[in-house]
């Protein structure tokens, strides 16, 4: 017995059944309209009802991004990968959104989680080899996956949009479909076997930034119980943008353009834009837009204004390695730190390295410790709200096979079960901590507590007890992995 039928808010759709029984698939269906035309840079509506039965069984478009399919990664993963990536097909039709149920009638009620890409708000798509949900699901839980806008089309702001805008603000559009996809599984995921009472927000990098927003945005509130941040959120200045600022940034491109109305810009082609936003040196980011977002997401975290769910945060050892650019010691640190400045600000600004080992350690880790710190910070201020409890965890384990580290983005393989998919020699161990992250994580979703039988203690971050999951193949467990590195940037983004 097995869901392969609902009736949505919209209209009828129908599934596909997957390998494992007895989990099915939705695949593409609309939760907004497509934001073209008029409805470029506006909060998301309701898609038009359809009577037919609609068949889900391909995923929706991606938003207008960079496309990656010339690039070497790609054309490498092409060649070597026992499931090739999939080409991106790009439109501004891009709002649908991905169901995976193991539900066998709709009285069922299970957890649902909610998964946002990354991609630094600059891209990403549902329509990935890792996000599948036949592994999660497998552990009695539902699984979404949600395509929102990116980039130029997601987070343009403008004075212009500002005053057209019933809500006297603008950018944040990602952020708002997001939310608008959340209200959409409030309304419908009943249909599907899912609990709207019992939802959990997930996501990596970009996606972690996005479940950051929503956990601190008012719209969303009743609509999010748990929340997951991978290798992002906590309180991190670059996180978030300037509204002023990301207005005049919105000017510029509007100058770059050659448009001197909001009706000339609706009307440039996406794929004009798109790479008109690609040469324009500038990425668009969330805001403190006084709307979606009242404040600053950090200023939201020190005030105590985001949402009182349970957190995970959780980051890699290695996320991204800094490549050394010739001799790193602690007599040239201050000079080798400018040749940085593009990519870190914190380091030698905050970093304060007193061997040479600790000089070449601070450049190799340094946005390791950027976002370990950033998360530490909202673990230590939330600490002292009264908020639910905060868990921290490292992925400590390399990947195996050349270049093997613990890199920004490696655990979703493991999150999603998905490592199988991709070139590299996964063990029996690499199965087993898939299996132990997939019961950590369900088990969040089921209560807000990701412990059960036969895992590790996985305890709250507390003022008293500051501990931190270290997760590898033969062990998890928990660890101070207090650091200077770690308070003195976490300090400084405490006072901001």
């Amino acid at each position: 017995m097995a869901i392969l039928h609902a009736v949505t808010t919209s209209g009828p759709v129908r599934g596909v059944c997957c390998q494992t029984a007895p989990i099915t698939r939705f695949l593409g269906i609309p939760y907004a309209a497509a934001p073209v035309g008029d409805l470029r840079w506006k909060e998301p509506v309701s898609p038009a009802p359809w009577i037919d039965e609609r068949l889900c069984d391909d995923y929706g478009y991606s938003c207008w991004q960079r496309d990656n399919t010339q690039s070497p990664q790609f054309l490498l993963d092409c060649q070597r990968n026992p499931v090739k990536p999939r080409p991106l097909r790009m439109s501004e039709d891009c709002l649908s959104l991905n169901i995976w149920t193991p539900a066998a009638d709709t009285g069922d009620r299970l957890p649902v989680m909610v998964w946002f890409y990354g991609g630094g708000l600059q891209g990403g798509t549902t329509d990935d080899i890792v996000f599948d949900g036949e592994g999660l699901c497998s552990h009695g839980v539902l699984l979404v996956t949600v395509n929102y806008r990116t980039g130029v089309f997601g987070y343009f702001a403008h004075e212009a949009l500002e005053a057209e805008d019933p809500h006297h603000a603008s950018g944040n559009y990602g952020l708002r479909d997001q939310i608008f996809a959340l209200q959409w599984v409030h309304d419908n995921i009943a249909a599907f076997g899912g609990d709207a009472g019992n939802v959990t927000i997930f996501g990596c990098s970009g996606g972690g930034r996005s479940v950051q927003g929503v956990a601190c945005s008012p719209l969303s509130r009743g609509l999010v119980h748990h929340a997951v941040c991978h290798s992002a959120g906590g309180l991190n200045p670059d996180y978030s943008t300037d509204y002023a600022e990301l207005k005049a940034q919105g000017q510029a491109l509007m100058e770059l353009c050659g448009c001197r109305t909001l009706d000339e810009l609706r009307q440039v082609p996406a794929d004009v834009l798109q790479k008109q936003y690609e040469d324009f040196g500038y990425w668009f980011n969330i805001t403190g837009d006084g709307y979606a977002l009242p404040l600053p997401m950090d200023e939201m975290v020190r005030q105590g204004r985001q949402a009182d769910l349970d957190y995970l945060l959780c980051t890699m050892d290695d996320e991204f390695l800094l490549p050394l650019r010739g001799e790193v010691s602690l007599a040239n640190f201050e000079d080798v730190r400018k040749t940085y400045r593009g990519r870190t600000r914190i380091l030698g600004q905050v970093i304060q390295p007193t061997t040479d080992a600790e000089a070449v350690d601070a450049v190799v880790h340094a946005e390791a410790y950027e976002m370990k710190s950033a998360q530490l910070a909202w673990a230590r201020v939330q600490a002292a709200q009264d908020k639910k409890p905060v868990r921290l965890s490292t992925f400590v384990h390399k990947m195996p096979g050349e270049n093997g580290a613990a890199g920004h983005g490696d655990d979703q393989y493991y999150i999603f079960h998905t490592l199988f998919r991709i070139w590299r020699p996964f063990t029996a161990q690499d199965e087993a901590l898939s299996q132990t992250l997939m019961r950590y994580w369900t088990n969040f979703a089921k209560t807000g507590d990701p412990n059960g039988e036969g895992l590790a203690p996985w305890t709250p971050y507390t003022l008293e007890s500051p501990l931190t999951l270290t997760i590898d193949v033969d062990h998890c467990q928990m660890e101070d992995r207090s650091h200077p590195f770690l308070t003195q940037v976490s300090d400084a983004y405490i006072r901001g």
